[in-house]
């Protein structure tokens, strides 16, 4: 048997999961590295955000939709190795919520595999989120002593089936508008965004891989699309990518246009970045700016795509597993 692992972040499934979670969360030095004391500080600024983002969490059904997105992935990858008669299981383990990593790997090590794939939920590779995800799945590798042999997936926003998933979901947005103007409707990709010391002091290839990505889709998607990178998300004071995308489209709208699609470029599934920030944050300030009508994008969980990537994910590394 093969063992696929997806690897994510997780989330609070209800309210009062929220201040564990960003506990857990304040707690990731490749995130948030404090100089002394991080188990205070974690402790301390979770306290303090969690009645604001319990509110969020409120507006946009309770909790977060990933951790069930997740597990959806997951079935729907098992029942397409098992209609195969492939003997692949999958699993799911969250970096900073239920199931850990940790537990998960003891539930996998006692399968008793002859391998495993390990597949992070972040198609283009960053210190914050693939790093992340690596460092706490090797942590708990080795402390388990365990021996499995494992194949890493480390980026795949370049996979041909990844890039149709996002020219599909486009495509259904466009076909929202009027067809004589379909095929010039901007269109604007908005990222997670980092601090700007991320890409100076650790060389992250992220921006670079968003900036691909985004130009390889564009140009399958035809047309005449005038294309746009924004980022959003910011934590803290620290100077970060730009531009922000709530700014950005206030300068969108005050150039005139007024239609727009919005693509959660790295997003694959429902996230309180994109039901919360992008629907009830950024596009109120668009519409105020003039953008009469702006769309965002169905994350890849609701494409028929974002499965078969995975799929072919694990299928080209099986070979160096058996």
């Amino acid at each position: 048997m093969i063992a696929v692992f997806l690897l994510d972040f997780g989330g609070p499934e209800t309210l009062d999961d929220v201040q564990p979670f960003l506990e857990n969360l304040f707690s990731d030095r490749s995130i948030f590295p404090f100089p002394f004391g991080q188990e205070i500080f974690a402790k301390v600024i979770s306290k303090l955000r969690a009645p604001k983002l319990a509110r969020q969490y409120a507006l946009i059904g309770g909790g977060s939709p990933l951790p069930k997105q997740s597990r959806d992935i997951a079935a729907q990858l098992q029942t397409a190795f098992t209609t195969a008669n492939l003997d692949i299981k999958v699993f799911v383990g969250m970096r900073y919520f239920t199931p850990t990593i940790d537990a998960t790997l003891a539930q996998i090590a006692a399968t008793n595999p002859k391998g495993m794939v390990v597949i992070p939920m972040f198609p283009h590779y960053s210190t914050a989120t693939t790093l992340s995800v690596f460092e706490e799945f090797n942590k708990a590798y080795d402390r388990q002593k365990l021996k499995i042999p494992f194949q890493l997936v480390e980026w795949w926003h370049d996979h041909p089936q990844f890039i149709a998933a996002w020219c599909y979901s486009i495509t259904r947005a466009l076909d929202s508008f009027d067809e004589t103007i379909r095929k010039q409707i901007p269109i604007l990709f908005t990222a997670h965004g980092l601090p700007l010391s991320f890409i100076t002091e650790r060389k992250d290839p992220y921006p670079k891989q968003i900036k691909t990505c985004c130009e390889t889709i564009t140009t399958y998607l035809g047309g005449e699309h005038p294309a746009y990178i924004s980022y959003q998300s910011r934590v803290g004071v620290q100077e970060w990518l730009k531009p922000a995308t709530i700014n950005f489209v206030k300068e969108l709208g005050e150039r005139g246009i007024k239609n727009l699609v919005v693509v959660p470029i790295s997003f694959i599934t429902d996230h309180i970045e994109t039901l919360f920030e992008i629907d009830h944050e950024i596009i109120p300030v668009a519409k105020k700016a003039g953008i009469e009508k702006i769309i965002r994008c169905e994350a890849l969980y609701y494409t028929p795509y974002l499965k078969k990537t995975l799929e072919d994910l694990v299928l080209r590394r099986l070979p160096a597993l058996l």
